[in-house]
């Protein structure tokens, strides 16, 4: 036994040793390199484990090597510079940072609540003719989730071509109760990104795809925050409701959403489905201006953030951000504080009650150094707010599936659109003084006078939120 106990320690040590090394090799983001140090130091068997599964590098190198014959075949993008867009000089620095060119696109719509887009998209898919694309992060198998499965059943009954793509860990119930048997045998095609219960996978599975795709005939596209759920009409049902907001649009741009699920259903399956979805598509123009910015870990710097933390720096006016987790890096910090301190009024709207309260509290560390700066901050009352929206000088607007947080902007595979339209924009603001009116300023008083043991609580979830 005490041989047996000797050996342990030094193999624990040699081991917290060699992780050790690996970690600092890895030239990750400091704070995510000390919480790893940490892990491994104090638990260097259980850090071992979780190293390899949530500290894994190597999806990178895979994704390259499996999109490598993708980007070949990739869809002609047509664009045009519509006059708002030529006018803004946002616009131009995002093309200049991700090097997108805009698209065009048409009958632009914002989608304030999930009850708008699920009526809207309920009918498009009963109107679709040729293909259905679907790509949820979380597709639940409740009464929304079943008669959205119902209705594709049908669609593909009919001879509709149906792709559905879901994400392995945040709709793993679809997998362990055999939930899309009626789909593919009505001849749908359906595949799990990165399933935690295919052994190829598993230590892949802290990479996540987050976004929400549906593309209905190349004719019309839904993309945003919302997924398929009953929590998203909590208010009809009679429970807590989830606040959040979609687009709807057609035209040129759609090509360009159609190309992201290409990319994630043939990393998923091998299957190349580019000539089936574009063969066919002509131009169709459209009279606004937007871009359609994916991002993920295959990317050597993620495009969302690149997009964010610049246009950020080069706001004037006016930065509004609302979102659901506020765990960003530091740079993002400094840069709200520098903004504020420049003159730009900035108000971060969040939840008041989190479905995540780990990642909550760790963004809750941030708020004192922000206000403290100038920044203001807010809270919802009674809802659980999940929209993802940064509007930059009353015009610039983003919007879609990306947090404020290192997992959306480092781990995740994320899609925002990012829009130049003076009337979305005023939709937009309407919408966002509709959610600060059922919020409450957080103030620094408030915070200062903070209880000792939340401060120790929410400075741990802040050193480990890399790793939550």
């Amino acid at each position: 036994m005490n041989v047996f106990r000797l050996f342990a320690e030094y193999f624990s040590l040699i081991l917290s040793i060699v992780l050790v090394l690996v970690v600092l090799s890895g030239r990750k983001e400091a704070r995510a390199t000390f919480s790893w140090v940490l892990i491994i130091i104090f638990f260097p068997y259980l850090g071992a484990l979780l190293y390899l599964i949530f500290g894994n590098p190597r999806l990178k190198k895979l994704v390259d090597v499996k999109l490598k014959s993708r980007r070949n075949v990739s869809v002609k993008k047509y664009f045009d510079k519509m006059p708002e867009y030529k006018n803004s000089r946002l616009a131009n620095l995002v093309e200049t940072v991700t090097n997108l060119k805009p698209q065009l696109c048409y009958d632009l719509e914002l989608l304030p609540s999930a009850t708008d887009k699920y009526s809207k998209l309920a009918r498009d898919l009963l109107n679709a003719r040729h293909y259905i694309l679907i790509e949820y992060y979380v597709f639940r198998q409740d009464e929304t989730g079943d008669f959205f499965l119902k209705l594709i059943e049908y669609k593909a009954e009919q001879g509709v071509k149906v792709f559905f793509l879901y994400d392995g860990m945040g709709a793993v119930g679809i997998t362990l109760k055999n939930y899309l048997k009626n789909l593919k045998r009505n001849g749908g095609k359906c595949a799990a990104f990165l399933s935690p219960l295919n052994y190829k996978s598993i230590l892949r599975m802290n990479f996540r795809n987050h976004r929400k795709i549906v593309v209905v005939d190349g004719r019309v596209c839904y993309t945003g925050g919302i997924n398929i759920g009953n929590e998203y009409i909590g208010d009809i049902i009679g429970s807590t409701k989830w606040v959040d907001t979609h687009v709807r649009f057609s035209g040129d741009a759609v090509y360009a959403v159609e190309e992201v699920f290409s990319e994630d259903w043939y990393f998923a399956t091998g299957e190349d489905i580019t000539d089936l979805l574009h063969k066919k598509h002509a131009r169709v123009g459209g009279d606004i201006n937007l871009h359609v910015i994916p991002s993920g870990p295959d990317q050597s710097s993620p495009l969302i953030y690149d997009t964010i933390f610049s246009t950020l720096s080069a706001a004037e006016k006016t930065i509004d951000i609302i979102t659901p987790y506020l765990v960003p890096d530091q740079p993002i910090i400094q840069t709200l504080k520098n903004a504020s301190k420049r003159g730009v009024k900035v108000r971060i709207l969040l939840p008041g009650k989190n479905n995540h309260p780990f990642v909550a509290a760790a963004g809750r560390s941030y708020y004192e150094e922000l206000v403290e700066a100038g920044v203001d901050i807010y809270e919802t009352r009674n809802v659980m707010l999940h929209a993802k929206i940064i509007m930059i000088d009353g015009f610039w607007t983003t919007l879609g599936s990306a947090n404020m947080d290192a997992r959306s902007f480092r781990l995740n595979f994320e899609l925002n659109v990012v829009i130049y339209s003076k009337k979305f924009a005023s939709n937009t603001t309407d919408l966002i003084d509709s959610y600060f009116e059922m919020a409450s300023q957080i103030e620094l008083s408030t915070l200062q006078n903070k209880k000792f043991i939340n401060r120790i609580f929410e400075g741990v979830c802040r050193t480990l939120s890399p790793v939550l």
